[in-house]
């Protein structure tokens, strides 16, 4: 490669003192290639002089030119122009006329191509020590592969500080609790880069990842308090805006591709609300979303205003228990049952309702079967105390150690929304249902499909384990049910559809009948199916069939709850319904109300087919 030199002469105003880069401004970083610019930026620290100040920052590279930069008191910024993937490049920044301190500052092995900014709670944060690929990953590394990806992590109370650094590197750091700086990263993060270059293979650029959640936060603090102020019943206290105060406004003049989010467990409490509404979860993180992409963007040709974002719905283990999972499925989506959409411009989805830790029941564990296999009621626990010993849990089973397939899933979906890529990226999506002869058949969205087609997986037929479930009695929908009971007897709904509550009276010794009880809403078995739709049984319930909703699990549900608590891992993405394309993606969770025999989705979405 041809040696390069750029002069960037940045007039900054009076001041006088040191100078700084910002703390993520460091050697072998990753900076965002053309066609958007990137900058380099940090702090003076300023002293009572009144000379004007010159910083002129050298990049070492293929050409020279020079840049005026900007000063906003004690900050100091300097942007580069667009700069083709690849290089190795050193920059030394010069401040002329700061009379204390350091006066030069250089980083280096600097390259360009795609920076992707990670952040959520604990399963964006866990780190690569707790899953099963792990291994399989640094030995490839250590083998050469996945040289162009770099990581950046801040530390938090999941990950230690890592610096900017290359895999092989970070793999050859000895760390105390997680064998190597490497393990703990982000996996969440990290698979979604290994699996993006997999696919893009010799056209992936530099991938450069920066790590940012925090185990245990909330949406709010990861949004402004005057922006979660635009959602009604939005909790707000002390702690809210922290993290995007902490770990999203420091990267401000960074310029990034784009953003994956993992977030939700801890919102599993709050109200869910509807977009349309603008009420809730499903109001608030659409509005993070604009204003993450408005803070990184205010500087023109940097950070796109409409930059990609990527989220992940929960495992069916992240309910922190309570009873509604495909209530925050619906709020994860914007309530529109899809991604991208008008709440949610420019974003993709990696669904992880079936990806959820193939050994989560944890019968075994906690009946103290790992120390005593003779013990009775530990028949069949050899495999699951196995893979504990091969790769321990974090916390348990809400954190799911197989985090690779999410990867791929991420990186599928990005790979045709943001590079171009012709790979499927969705399943089906709900487009309309009609209610005739004990037959419901449900319709998916042609257009989204494309080339796919539906396709059934295997489930237990005879314990009727489909996931789709029709509500048997119209007085009991809801969208969200409360985990504490409002008096003994008693059943609390917080949103019936519309947004208003109500409470179900139990009689004593009544058995079933609440809101998620299987009187309630029986799963039904799947008949046949065409190339974008199914047909279920409903021929048991005549005329009660007044909803129909799929995915939408309820306490400890999952793909492989029906299955005996010893009889074995749970198979990955096992939940029955599915697209015919590349990687077999699941269909979106859906729910509908059924009136005059046709589906009617809450709005905003549609689905009148």
């Amino acid at each position: 490669m041809k040696a390069a030199t750029v002069l960037l002469a940045a007039i900054l105003g009076t001041a006088s003192g040191s100078i700084t880069f910002s703390d993520h401004i460091q050697d072998h970083m990753v900076m965002q290639r053309a066609p958007q610019k990137a900058a380099v930026h940090g702090m003076l620290v300023t002293g009572s002089g009144d000379d004007t100040v010159t910083v002129t920052a050298k990049v070492t590279g293929s050409s020279t030119y020079t840049v005026e930069g900007i000063v906003n008191e004690d900050e100091w910024v300097a942007y580069l122009k667009p700069s083709e993937s690849g290089g190795n490049y050193t920059i030394t920044v010069t401040c002329d006329g700061c009379s204390q301190g350091n006066n030069t500052i250089s980083i280096h092995d600097v390259t360009f191509g795609d920076v992707w900014y990670c952040a959520g709670q604990s399963n964006m944060a866990l780190p690569l020590i707790h899953t099963v690929s792990r291994n399989k990953s640094r030995d490839l590394i250590q083998s050469g592969k996945y040289s162009n990806i770099r990581i950046y992590s801040m530390a938090s109370n999941m990950n230690p500080n890592i610096s900017w650094t290359t895999l092989k590197n970070a793999t050859n750091i000895p760390m105390k609790h997680s064998d190597n700086l490497f393990y703990s990263m982000s996996a969440t993060c990290y698979y979604f880069a290994e699996s993006l270059t997999d696919i893009m293979g010799a056209a992936a650029p530099p991938i450069g990842l920066i790590h940012t959640a925090f185990g245990g936060s909330k949406a709010e603090q990861w949004t402004s308090n005057s922006t979660s102020a635009k959602c009604t019943n939005v909790t707000l206290n002390g702690g809210s805006q922290k993290f995007f105060d902490e770990r999203v406004k420091p990267f401000s003049k960074t310029t990034v591709k784009g953003f994956l989010w993992y977030q939700g467990e801890n919102d599993m409490g709050e109200l869910f609300g509807n977009s349309e509404r603008s009420t809730g979860y499903a109001c608030e993180v659409p509005n993070m979303i604009a204003e993450w992409r408005a803070t990184l963007s205010k500087e023109p040709n940097t950070t796109s205003p409409e930059a990609p974002f990527g989220l992940v719905t929960l495992a069916p283990t992240g309910s922190e228990g309570h009873p509604d999972m495909g209530g925050m499925y619906a709020a994860q989506m914007g309530s529109y049952g899809n991604v991208p959409n008008a709440a949610m411009p420019n974003t993709f989805l990696a669904h992880a309702f079936d990806l959820g830790d193939p050994w989560s029941n944890t019968t075994c564990y906690h009946n103290g079967c790992c120390d005593n296999f003779t013990l009775p009621k530990c028949h069949g626990c050899e495999g699951f105390c196995d893979s504990c010993k091969e790769t321990n849990f974090y916390m348990g089973a809400i954190h799911s150690r197989d985090k690779k397939p999410l990867g791929d899933r991420l990186a599928q979906a990005a790979y045709g929304s943001v590079y171009g890529g012709t790979v499927p990226v969705r399943g089906p999506v709900l487009s309309g249902c009609s209610l005739s002869n004990g037959k419901l058949t449900i319709t998916f969205n042609k257009t989204l499909l494309g080339s796919q087609s539906v396709i059934v997986g295997d489930y237990q037929r005879d314990r009727n384990a489909s996931m789709v479930q029709i509500l048997t009695n119209s007085s009991l929908f809801c969208m969200q049910i409360d985990k504490d009971p409002p008096a003994p007897g008693e059943q609390s709904c917080r949103d019936d559809g519309e947004g208003n509550p109500f409470v179900v009276q139990l009689p004593k010794g009544e058995k079933g009948g609440g809101m998620e009880s299987t009187d309630t809403w029986p799963m039904v078995n799947i008949t046949s199916s065409g190339p974008n739709s199914v047909v279920a049984d409903v021929s048991a319930y005549g005329d009660n069939v007044f909803a129909v909703r799929y995915a939408f699990f309820t306490s400890h549900m999952s793909c492989c709850s029906k299955n005996a608590p010893t009889s074995g891992p749970c198979p990955i993405a096992s939940c029955p319904l599915k697209a015919s394309g590349l990687g077999n993606l699941p269909a979106n969770p859906f729910v509908a109300k059924i009136v005059n025999g046709k589906c009617e989705c809450l709005p905003p979405q549609v689905c009148d087919e």
